[in-house]
């Protein structure tokens, strides 16, 4: 399974606005080919780093899905700048191990 992390520094007050904008922008990515689960993770303390996971098949897949139209309407509404107290960071991972 291949697992992208983007991790995003939200300004104070701004969490409720940036989750509800994932809300609206994600749907379609579950009708992509190889496309597992979407996981928005929200802060369990005071740092206010939120990630989005998208877990996919292959790195085929989610490459494919950046080349997709769907993944142009996420993207499409940029969020304002003063929503981010940094630079959002992506990280991309291969599973090695696994268990449920």
């Amino acid at each position: 399974m291949y697992v992208v992390a983007n991790r995003f520094t939200v300004t104070e007050g701004q969490g409720e606005a940036f989750v509800e904008r994932f809300e609206q922008s994600m749907s379609g990515v579950e009708d992509e080919p190889g496309f597992v689960r979407f996981d928005l993770l929200v802060p369990a303390d005071d740092r206010n780093v939120y990630v989005a996971q998208n877990y996919w098949e292959t790195r085929e897949d989610f490459e494919a899905w950046m080349d997709s139209e769907s993944f142009q309407r996420a993207h499409a509404d940029q969020p304002p700048a003063e929503m981010f107290a940094d630079h959002p960071t992506l990280e991309q991972y291969e599973t090695a191990i696994t268990r449920e």
